[in-house]
């Protein structure tokens, strides 16, 4: 599933598989330190902006997350656990 991290002025298409549980996002979106703030998570149908085959910046699996392009203005924290 597609949907947006979003921030104040910044946002990230993110891609997780369909059956993760939100536990598991969670741990790993914890992980997500945005070089500006960090407001939520939203569906791509919620911004006009975004089309539905967006390019995907941020993948998350069920245990790991990575930035597809190293330009996403964010780091992943491999610490958190």
């Amino acid at each position: 599933m597609k949907f947006i991290l979003n921030g104040c002025d910044i946002s990230f298409i993110a891609e997780a598989p369909d059956d993760i549980t939100l536990k598991q996002l969670i741990k790993q979106c914890d992980k997500i330190k945005p070089d500006w703030c960090a407001c939520g998570i939203c569906s791509l149908d919620y911004y006009d902006g975004y089309p539905k085959d967006a390019e995907v910046e941020i993948i998350i699996g069920y245990d790991s997350i990575r930035k597809v392009d190293e330009n996403v203005s964010c780091r992943i924290d491999e610490d958190i656990k």
